[in-house]
């Protein structure tokens, strides 16, 4: 049986090799924000920020 979670942020980020860690480094982030983005609890202005430069980098989100 697959995942439910199979095409939600985290695992598809971890696909193209970005991990916690790899994702704090590159957006100036702290790993609890990230996880909070990627479980969807992150405040309104900062996941707009984070996701916004997400997608400028070229991630797939």
């Amino acid at each position: 049986m697959l995942s439910r979670r199979l095409d939600d942020i985290e695992p598809e980020l971890n696909r193209h090799g970005y991990d916690v860690k790899a994702l704090c480094d590159q957006f100036d982030a702290k790993p609890a924000e990230i996880r909070k983005l990627m479980r969807g609890e992150l405040e309104g202005a900062r996941a707009t920020e984070l996701t916004d430069e997400m997608r400028v980098a070229g991630l797939p989100i």
